[in-house]
């Protein structure tokens, strides 16, 4: 505090924190993550539905709230702000088939630990290369189109890698595997940095906007916790077969980034104030 430069009481804007909205996301937070610990059957459905209530009550409270945690823009019903948030979200979601892929390729492919780990990053490395020829599109409408497209492509890749699991998996298959990975890793390189941009664009408030920028991380946290949490319950439901939970755990996050398609389909072009 001492090192920042000073600031008058007059020259100092400030917001008060959003105590209730920030509490209730913390629970929702906590009964994802202790949702895949629980014994399958009532205990886990109970865990996902009171952690699903946490989130709905997060939205009405924050909402509601004089201080916010999503910007407030999020909550108007003309303004596509939400749109752009909840694809970030399935964005992020489908990321966390990296935490088991290394498993898959070890157990299923019968990798060395080395290989597996470098087949656990493909999908970032599809994100980092498509990424960086992804910046360069400077059109609206580009922009656009490249946000469907990279939700189309992360599910399918997804949805290629889940059906192609199989025990002792051959070379080629393994390279396979690869390749829709890295797919899937494109579909979020060519649509995330366009995501953030419209974000930051939403409003010509200037508070409004770094605020608009800052959920995105806000939401990135929320998707990860509770798709986590997803993943871990989907592969339990595998048993003692290692391909079957592979198939569920990749399959049902697939899934649920399909949702990105219809959420991308409904952000329209011009900022601020998109629909």
């Amino acid at each position: 505090r001492r090192a920042l430069p000073g600031h008058t009481r007059a020259e100092t804007n400030r917001e008060a924190v959003p105590v209730l909205s920030l509490t209730v996301l913390t629970l929702a937070s906590a009964a994802f993550s202790v949702t895949s610990t629980l014994p399958q059957g009532w205990g886990t459905l109970g865990g996902v539905a009171v952690g699903t209530v946490l989130i709905v009550a997060f939205v009405l409270v924050d909402r509601r709230g004089t201080a916010t945690v999503l910007p407030r823009l999020t909550y108007l019903g003309g303004n596509g702000l939400k749109w752009i948030y909840l694809t970030v979200a399935v964005l992020c979601a489908g990321v966390m088939t990296e935490n088991f892929i290394p498993l898959f390729g070890q157990q299923l492919g019968g990798l060395n630990p080395l290989a597996a780990g470098f087949l656990g990053a493909a999908l970032s490395v599809g994100w980092v290369v498509s990424q960086l020829f992804s910046v360069n599109i400077t059109t609206e409408r580009s922009k656009l189109l490249a946000i469907r497209c990279g939700s189309f492509l992360l599910p399918a890749g997804l949805l290629a890698y889940g059906l192609l699991q199989s025990t002792d998996a051959s070379g080629p298959l393994v390279v396979l595997w690869a390749a829709v990975l890295v797919l899937a890793g494109v579909g979020i390189g060519v649509a995330y940095p366009h995501l953030s941009v419209a974000a930051m664009r939403s409003t010509d408030d200037e508070q409004e906007g770094a605020k608009a920028a800052a959920a995105l991380s806000t939401t990135q946290l929320i998707a990860y916790t509770v798709a986590s949490a997803l993943s871990g319950i989907l592969l339990s439901l595998g048993g003692s077969s290692l391909v079957a939970s592979a198939r569920y755990m990749v399959l049902g996050l697939a899934v649920v980034t399909v949702l990105g398609t219809v959420t991308a389909a409904l952000i329209q072009r011009g900022a601020p104030g998109q629909r």
